[in-house]
């Protein structure tokens, strides 16, 4: 089958190494370069991680593979990709019902590395957090960090070898004059400009990433990944990298226009600072260097798989919700079973979304 691409960020060079791989003939059409300048995935970390509260059981699985796929990833392209420094989930309660508990609960029973530290053990440990009001937090010694800016040009580097042919500053601006027995759309919060019928079901957000870069790391030099209250409060950051500590808040904020600029968010900002203040304090007074991202969200968080309404050739791969990176080659094959006719799950189709977000 002749299949076109569109889009080359995580989704998009995911699923032409995996198309590719099964047979298919896969060109990618890229309006920019590869990472381009405006894209999701252009960032210097991701997370990874595999708690994900009451939905860890459905979504372990996935990320067992992916981290498998990743490090395949990387002995065959010699990139360094998947940095394990393992991920802590700080919480202020934590219990049944809870998401760090439910979480820690599924990945232990399949055999996932995870350790509950009380607060005490976290500031011992990890001094860099103030541990008021903390029960503690779970250690996740398989999660950490990904690196976009290797991830992509290996993604990249295993399309081409698969065959897949890569086409960057070529811009589609009707995907229905793509000639293609197949089109799969990996626009990210785009989208909706090239599918209007979405529109109604995909939201982008403008979410403010902060870079602070203070004179000494202090405590702050050995910091893991990690996240605090991840489905209320949604604090994340991750290690010190080049002296600058990233921070953010995996909270779906404001509608935006992804065709505008990525300049830092100056409310978004504020929250940071105030929060880094009281959580983080070696990071306060340090200037925020940060930029805005964006997010593309279905209603509850899932991914969005599913052939694009009223389309018979053209299919939809995206809305990663801030939380997709890390799946990665996933990614692929379920864009690679959508054109190939094998069943997605469920609720990554548009018929089978439901209400509660996935964090």
């Amino acid at each position: 089958m002749q299949v076109t691409v569109v889009g080359a960020g995580v989704f998009g060079l995911a699923a032409a190494w995996r198309m590719a791989a099964r047979g298919h003939r896969v060109e990618v059409r890229e309006a920019g370069t590869i990472p381009a300048e405006k894209a999701s995935s252009r960032d210097i970390s991701k997370a990874i991680r595999g708690g994900y509260g009451r939905a860890t059981e459905r979504y372990g699985p996935w990320l067992m593979r992916a981290r498998e796929l990743w490090r395949e990833l990387e002995l065959a392209t010699g990139r360094t990709i998947y940095h394990q420094t393992g991920c802590l989930q700080l919480t202020s309660s934590y219990g049944p019902g809870g998401f760090e508990y439910e979480g820690a609960q599924a990945l232990d029973a399949m055999g996932w590395p995870v350790t509950w530290l009380d607060a005490a053990e976290v500031g011992r440990r990890f001094p860099a957090f103030a541990p008021h009001d903390l029960a503690g937090g779970v250690l996740d010694s398989w999660g950490g960090w990904l690196d976009p800016l290797e991830a992509l040009p290996a993604l990249a580097a295993a399309a081409t070898a698969a065959g897949a042919e890569i086409r960057t500053g070529t811009p589609v601006r009707d995907v229905r004059d793509v000639e293609a027995d197949a089109v799969v759309v990996c626009v990210g919060p785009w989208v909706a400009q090239l599918l209007p019928a979405l529109a109604p079901d995909v939201r982008t957000t403008v979410q403010h990433e902060a870079f602070f870069r203070p004179v000494t790391l202090g405590s702050c030099a050995h910091l893991p990944a990690w996240s605090l209250d991840m489905e209320t409060q949604g604090w994340y950051g991750f290690p010190a990298l080049d002296g600058m500590v990233k921070v953010a808040r995996h909270v779906p904020d404001v509608d935006g226009d992804p065709e505008g600029g990525r300049g830092p968010d100056p409310r978004q900002s504020a929250m940071v600072e105030r929060f880094v203040t009281d959580r983080i304090p070696g990071l306060a007074g340090a200037a925020d260097e940060g930029r805005t991202c964006f997010y593309t969200m279905t209603r509850d968080g899932t991914f969005l798989f599913d052939r694009a309404p009223g389309e018979p050739s053209l299919f939809v791969a995206g809305c990663g919700g801030g939380h997709g990176f890390k799946f990665g080659p996933m990614l692929g094959e379920w864009a690679a079973d959508l054109i190939d006719g094998v069943p997605v799950p469920v609720e990554f189709t548009l018929a089978g979304k439901g209400r509660d977000r996935v964090v």
